[in-house]
């Protein structure tokens, strides 16, 4: 069987069911980065919102990992989305709605090398 990349998440799988031929497609959640800015002075505040949320916030969402970064950016958040509508419906009505966030950057990511084994 040739190789198929994994882009945008889709993995094919080659299925054979009575001598006949097709593909079925399963599409992975989509992971994002969700890069937060504050106002300043109000870590403290973002942090406990934060860690309050639930391992699945809003339908179709599930939380991976929450980082506290150094530079432009304060906060950062690792999650998966089943949608892109999901993943906006999650960063607008649950991130910006928390108090002191002024800014935030969504980054689709798809993976191109898997560096761990399994």
């Amino acid at each position: 069987m040739p190789f198929v990349p994994k882009l945008f998440s889709i993995i094919f799988f080659k299925k054979t069911q009575q001598s006949v031929c097709r593909w079925v497609i399963l599409v992975k959640p989509q992971k994002y980065l969700a890069m937060i800015k504050i106002s300043p002075n109000m870590a403290a505040k973002l942090y406990e919102p934060l860690m309050e949320f639930s391992e699945s916030p809003v339908k179709g969402v599930t939380l991976e990992e929450a980082f506290q970064v150094f530079g432009e950016w304060d906060f950062a958040l690792l999650f998966q989305a089943d949608t892109n509508e999901n993943a906006l419906h999650f960063v607008g009505d649950k991130i910006r709605l928390v108090e002191g966030v002024v800014q935030t950057l969504t980054i689709p990511m798809t993976p191109i090398k898997e560096y761990r084994k399994r």
